[in-house]
């Protein structure tokens, strides 16, 4: 018998389409998640912790918890809520678990002289202990639909005209179109085979909106940027009054303490339930580099309000000394 030839199915656009929509989601899904679990530094951890794996959980879950385990030694956690709800909204128990691991734990808010390994500290990844991930798939979607737009956009522009014509002359108007694209500058026709009834073109002309599309985009993209903490001074400084500049300012660290304080408060609560002081002792900051970012961010709200300054003094005719 003779080999079987496989059929390859034709190319199917919508098909691509779709693939293509999924595949710019999850690009900025990726990049987004990346900024997201790389933000803050968790300093002094024992070898036996992870900091990517705490930072993952409260992406994801929005809570996570640090114990100690005889076993394991000091480790961090998934953690969901057991017992009952104490008089502040928060469980009086955690169930503990991860990989190979699972552990009822009651949840440690003042030292009482427990044991070790029976109590665990909460880490929230802010105080309604909402996940990151929620959010910033709104984002990554709003972002790739306003992308995939802007490609529509820009593809409908390498078709603006539509011929419609009947069988007979369909080869003679076809290579008429040639010389036409090819930027002949004369094109020549039989007046007996080509009639001005018989030629029909339509403009399918689309506005181009791509550039606003584009913007669009930046705004979605310092949304989210504002809304992870991160500063974002998109417009000029010259097009930004002061009130505009110092109301993004606050926001943007008004966002980034909601996610700090929080894991700052588990580190305390961890130190003092194991003891930990000094060099021992765990914490939490911001990355040196996005630090840097709101510095410099600070610094050019600061820039403006000495330029403010010195237009006002020239108005009134006052010099700075």
């Amino acid at each position: 018998m003779g080999k079987r030839i496989r059929k390859v199915p034709p190319k199917d656009a919508f098909r691509d389409a779709i693939l293509m929509n999924t595949e710019t989601y999850f690009d900025y899904l990726g990049r987004m998640k990346k900024i997201a679990l790389s933000m803050f530094e968790w300093q002094n951890l024992p070898p036996s912790m992870n900091a990517r794996f705490l930072e993952m959980c409260l992406f994801y879950n929005g809570q996570a918890a640090l114990l100690y385990d005889d076993d394991f030694g000091y480790m961090n956690t998934m953690a969901a809520d057991g017992g009952y709800i104490n008089i502040y909204g928060l469980p009086t128990e955690i169930q503990c678990y991860s990989y190979r691991f699972n552990q009822r734990r009651t949840l440690y808010m003042t030292d009482t002289g427990e044991e070790k390994g029976k109590e665990c500290i909460l880490v929230m990844n802010n105080y309604e202990r909402i996940p990151t991930c929620s959010t910033v798939n709104l984002f990554a979607y709003r972002l790739a639909e306003a992308q995939r737009t802007a490609d529509v956009n820009i593809k409908a522009q390498r078709t603006p005209v539509l011929i419609t014509t009947d069988q007979k002359q369909y080869f003679t108007l076809k290579k008429m179109y040639e010389e036409y694209d090819g930027n002949t500058p004369a094109i020549f026709a039989d007046k007996n085979v080509i009639t001005p009834d018989a030629l029909k073109a339509l403009k399918t002309d689309a506005p181009f909106i791509a550039q606003d599309i584009m913007d669009y985009k930046r705004e979605i993209w310092n949304e989210f940027l504002t809304y992870m903490g991160i500063s974002n001074l998109s417009e000029k400084r010259e097009r930004m009054i002061s009130n505009e500049v110092d109301s993004n300012n606050e926001l943007v660290n008004l966002n980034l303490q909601a996610l700090l304080i929080p894991r700052k408060e588990a580190c305390k609560q961890f130190n003092e339930k194991y003891g930990l002081m000094g060099d021992k002792a765990i914490d939490v900051k911001v990355r040196s580099d996005l630090y840097n970012i709101v510095k410099q961010f600070e610094s050019v709200t600061d820039a403006y309000h000495e330029d403010k300054r010195q237009e006002e003094l020239v108005e009134e005719g006052v010099e700075d000394v």
